[in-house]
């Protein structure tokens, strides 16, 4: 990147004119390499924030980090549901490709759905592994959900397993918390992984670069908040009530964090950025109060109320103030070649074949034009007539404007151009024959490559 050459040069000009003696290539390299905390919310649907909208629930923290940086409007995951989502972030890989097509469960649920028991921390390259070879420490803090316990195998690798060289989960194999039968953790849950994030980053400053995944349970059920945190939104309906004492619970802290950066002089150097797995769940009090600010489908669905959720990125000095990108096409499997430019790779390794594609350009204030086509595969599909109904998709294919989604068979076709129709309402599919038959033979041609595709099995 060009700020990459430029602090490079300014650097080795300290060092020509004689500072050499204060500034060493450990201090060289930490002003060349942001630190980079990825805050990735459990089910925080694209209407939950007041910055997209919500005139009723209150992430001031949140909406004052958009005001410092730049929102996006088309971010999607690799899946409606949290594990798919997560693997393509460790992996830069649409989830198929490793067979996680739904959450990771107990060994017996696991093998009947042709899954494995976990990721496979063997996987030649990984995005923690890949960010410590650049020269990061790196920590995993919060929900983990790509091989859990109690319920799995106690051989489940541990995050460290991947490249971690500190971390604290739930959903995961140690060190872990109590979880979710706690109602004490489950109201603190979010104060407790922000604990644990600045306690690394005081312990760590002035080390190394920082990466840190930061993945908070809220607002994933079960939603218990104290009355306390519930008082501000006194005569909202309970649904609300709970749901955004929730919300506004996990962005105190995250202000928090943002407050600790601040003191410590490292905000300038650090990149946040703020997402979320999938779009708001189905059930419980998040059914009535969770927001996908009107597009089509929540958690669990591959239209965009599922997969299409807040992104947004903060870089003082670099990223542009307040900004909103309503064009550039994001995916989680995005992150990994991103991250990696971000820190440092000229290249990502022969070896690897990416998915994804680096959007290190929107961090110099450009936009990112997509070259590859986003894919989806969602095998706990339901067949119905009912042309409301959202859980018949089995597979769907985003090129350019244009996205497809098909049931298992390939009968039903829904094609829609998401420029024109974000909400996903005017099927175009028997109108434009051409792009349907286009996007209908990439869609085939990409599952060809899929290990094991043979097998529906029951959700």
């Amino acid at each position: 990147m060009k700020r990459r050459v430029i602090v490079r040069c300014c650097a080795l000009l300290l060092m020509v004119l004689g500072c050499n003696s204060q500034i060493s290539k450990q201090e060289v390299a930490l002003l060349e390499q942001p630190n980079i905390i990825f805050i990735y919310t459990d089910d925080w649907g694209y209407g939950d924030l007041g910055c997209y909208g919500n005139t009723e629930v209150k992430t001031p923290n949140i909406d004052q980090l958009a005001k410092e940086g730049k929102r996006f409007t088309q971010f999607h995951n690799s899946s409606g549901v949290c594990s798919p989502s997560r693997a393509s972030i460790l992996t830069g890989h649409f989830p198929a490709r490793h067979n996680i097509h739904g959450t990771f469960e107990n060994n017996v649920l696991n093998t009947e759905r042709g899954m494995p028991n976990w990721l496979d921390e063997k996987t030649p390259f990984l995005l923690p592994r890949m960010m410590q070879n650049l020269g990061y420490i790196t920590a995993h803090f919060g929900k983990w959900d790509l091989g859990k316990l109690p319920d799995g195998d106690s051989s489940t690798p541990k995050p460290k397993d991947y490249g971690y060289d500190e971390a604290s989960v739930w959903n995961g194999n140690g060190p872990i918390w109590k979880g979710e039968e706690d109602t004490l953790w489950v109201q603190n849950s979010s104060k407790l992984v922000i604990d644990e994030a600045i306690d690394f980053i005081l312990r760590k400053k002035n080390q190394k670069p920082l990466f840190i995944n930061l993945w908070m349970k809220d607002p994933h059920r079960p939603l218990i908040p104290s009355d306390e945190q519930k008082k501000v939104y006194d005569g909202f309906s309970k649904e609300k009530e709970t749901y955004y004492a929730v919300l506004s619970e996990a962005d105190k802290h995250i202000g928090r964090l943002m407050k600790v950066l601040e003191e410590l002089h490292l905000r300038e150097n650090t990149i946040l950025i703020f997402s979320s797995d999938n779009g708001p769940a189905n059930y419980d009090v998040a059914k009535t109060a969770g927001s996908t600010a009107g597009l089509r489908g929540r958690m669990l669905d591959t239209f965009q109320g599922g997969i299409n959720v807040p992104f947004i990125i903060s870089w003082p000095g670099h990223v542009k103030q307040g900004a909103v990108d309503s064009t550039s096409v994001l995916s989680g499997v995005d992150i990994l070649p991103t991250f990696c430019e971000l820190g440092g790779m000229e290249e990502l390794p022969e070896a690897y074949q990416a998915d994804g594609e680096s959007f290190a350009s929107v961090f110099e204030n450009r936009t990112f034009n997509r070259t590859k086509p986003l894919f989806w595969d969602w095998r706990f599909s339901v067949p119905t007539e009912d042309q409301n109904d959202t859980h018949w998709v089995a597979n769907a294919v985003r090129y350019g404007d244009w996205k497809l989604l098909v049931d298992e068979e390939n009968k039903r076709q829904e094609l829609y151009h998401l420029t024109e129709d974000r909400f996903e309402q005017h099927n175009l599919a028997d109108k434009n024959e051409y792009m349907t038959k286009k996007l209908s033979e990439k869609l085939q041609q990409w599952k060809e490559t899929l290990p094991y595709y043979t097998q529906k099995v029951p959700l």
